[in-house]
């Protein structure tokens, strides 16, 4: 699993909501709200007041977190479906929309989440043997 550490957990809670993930624990001591779409566990933990913003060119730390979906269909709705999540950033500096990465099958979208942790949406189509 991941943890990440967010300022707003309501906030990110709706957020994997959007992304059909299902709360399946949390602690009230030390705020927090497990979530998981059945395959992966992510744990959200809510910081005290006043964070200090991660930046991913300066710091080390988490750059951004991957969520694979199973088609092009599923990752234009995934985006969609995040985009209307308040607080939610899907451009500007480090965001974009559904793009290939030139060279790879890899077709992906770089969004924001409410407490500013940069998710990546992302289809990988399967490769087809190269011809002989």
């Amino acid at each position: 699993h991941v943890g990440l550490s967010v300022s707003n957990l309501d906030a990110s809670f709706a957020f994997f909501d959007a992304l059909g993930y299902k709360k399946v624990g949390g602690s009230e001591s030390y705020p927090s709200c497990f979530v998981t779409d059945g395959t992966s566990l992510i744990t959200l933990w809510q910081t005290d007041d006043e964070p200090t913003s991660f930046n991913r060119r300066q710091n080390v730390g988490l750059h951004h977190l991957a969520i694979r979906v199973p088609s092009m269909d599923a990752l234009g709705k995934a985006y969609d479906a995040v985009g209307n999540v308040e607080g939610v950033r899907t451009d500007g500096e480090g965001a974009f929309a559904p793009q290939t990465l030139d060279g790879t099958p890899l077709t992906h979208a770089i969004v924001y989440e409410p407490s500013g942790n940069r998710i990546e949406l992302t289809y990988h189509e399967e490769p087809t043997p190269a011809e002989e």
